[in-house]
C-alpha cells in the first residue's frame, strides 16, 4: 500500500458506520491473546458502529435492549486496553490517541423502545447512540423497506424523531422503506444517516437508494454510508470489484458533494458455522437475497476483509479524490455528524 494512504489513515479518523458485531461469532483464527478488535484495529479503523440489537426474529423488548447494553459493558471491562465505548465525540478523539477502537453502541430496528416515547432517553441515557427506526418490515415509528405497502411514518414516529433529536440519538434510515425515510428527513431537525446502503441508479437492489434519498440525506446534513455489499454494488452475475464500488462514491460525490459520504462495511465475515446457519436462516426470509455470491465475496474484491481499508483508500487517490476527499469519506464526515449530536 502507499505511504499516503497509511499516512492518511494514521492522521485521521476511519469510522464503519455498521460493522454489525463485535462480540458474537469471531473469525476462526481469533485467541484470546488476538481478537476482532485486534483485527479491526490492525485494518487502521478508529471507530465502529455495532449492532447490540435488531429486529430480526421475535418481539423485542426494553430490557432486551438493557441485556445486550450490559454485554457490551463488559466487552469493555474485559478488553480495557483495546476497547472504548463512545457516549460523545471526545471520546472518539480520546480512543483513537490510546490506540483504542471505539464502539458505538447501535439498534437495527426499534423495537427495543416498544412503543414508549420515554425509553428512548432512557436507552440514550444507557448508553445507546444510533437507531435504525425499522428492520425491514412494518414497526411502531413506520415501514421496513421489504414491505409491500409502505405506509410511512407514523404518529409515534413522528414523536420518535422529535426526541431522538432532543436527546441527541442519531436517526439511521438504512432498511427503512422509501416513503418512511422521505417522511422521516423532513421531520427530523438533525442530521441523519443511512448506515449501509448504496446507489439504485447502479444497482437496483431494493436495500439501495434513490436519486431523491440521496439529495435529502444530503439536505439533513446527514451521511450516506455506501456499502460495499456485491449485491449492493452491481446487478451483473459477476464478481465486482473495489472500482465498482468507488462508482458508487463518485456518483454520490457528483450527486450532492464528497461532504456526503461515509462508509458502512456490514462487516466482513468468515466461513464460521454459526455465520453459515445465520445465512440461511435469513435465505428463507428473504429468497434470493444473496445472489450469486457466497461468503468469500460478499463484499466487492479487493474492500473485503478487515486489513483492506488502505488499499481502498489507494483506489480512491487512484480514480482521483483528494487527499482531503478521501479522508472525508472514510471518517470525517461522519465525525462532523457525531459532534453536532454528541458534544
Amino acid at each position: 500500500m502507499s505511504e499516503q494512504a497509511k499516512s492518511l489513515m494514521q492522521n485521521g479518523y476511519v469510522v464503519d458506520c455498521l460493522f454489525h458485531d463485535m462480540i458474537e461469532d469471531p473469525p476462526l483464527h481469533c485467541t484470546a491473546d488476538r481478537t476482532l478488535v485486534d483485527m479491526v484495529l490492525e485494518g487502521g479503523v478508529t471507530t465502529v458502529s455495532t449492532t447490540i440489537k435488531a429486529d430480526t426474529y421475535g418481539t423485542l423488548g426494553f430490557m432486551d435492549l438493557c441485556r445486550e447494553l450490559y454485554q457490551y459493558y463488559l466487552f469493555e471491562e474485559t478488553l480495557s486496553n483495546k476497547a472504548k465505548l463512545i457516549y460523545t465525540y471526545q471520546d472518539i478523539v480520546d480512543a483513537k490517541k490510546a490506540g483504542k477502537l471505539g464502539i458505538i453502541m447501535s439498534t437495527q430496528g426499534a423495537d427495543v423502545i416498544e412503543n414508549d416515547i420515554r425509553l428512548i432517553s432512557m436507552a440514550y441515557k444507557l448508553g445507546l447512540r444510533i437507531v435504525q427506526i425499522t428492520y425491514n418490515q412494518n414497526g411502531h415509528i413506520g415501514s421496513g423497506v421489504f414491505e409491500p405497502t409502505d405506509l410511512g411514518l407514523t404518529r409515534f414516529g413522528q414523536q420518535a424523531i422529535y426526541e431522538m433529536n432532543r436527546v441527541g440519538m442519531l436517526i439511521d434510515l438504512s432498511h427503512v422503506g422509501y416513503k418512511t425515510t422521505m417522511d422521516a428527513m423532513a421531520v427530523s431537525k438533525k442530521p441523519v444517516v443511512f448506515s449501509h446502503s448504496s446507489v439504485k441508479a447502479l444497482c437496483k437492489n431494493r436495500r439501495n437508494l434513490a436519486d431523491d434519498q440521496i439529495k435529502a440525506c444530503a439536505q439533513t446534513g446527514g451521511v450516506i454510508c455506501l456499502c460495499p455489499h456485491s449485491v449492493f454494488c452491481t446487478d451483473e452475475n459477476s464478481i465486482p470489484d473495489v472500482d465498482v464500488f468507488i462508482n458508487h462514491m463518485k456518483y454520490v460525490a457528483d450527486l450532492v458533494g464528497v461532504e456526503y459520504i461515509g462508509i458502512g462495511t456490514d462487516r466482513f465475515v468468515q466461513p464460521t458455522l454459526l455465520h453459515l446457519m445465520s445465512r440461511t436462516e435469513f435465505s428463507r426470509t428473504l429468497p434470493g437475497f444473496f445472489g450469486p455470491y457466497g461468503v468469500e465475496n460478499k463484499q466487492v474484491t479487493g474492500f473485503n476483509h478487515f486489513n483492506d481499508w488502505e488499499n481502498l483508500a489507494d483506489n480512491m487517490l487512484r480514480r482521483g479524490f483528494s487527499e482531503s476527499d478521501v479522508g472525508k469519506v472514510l471518517g470525517n464526515n461522519l465525525m462532523r455528524v457525531f459532534k453536532d449530536l454528541w458534544m
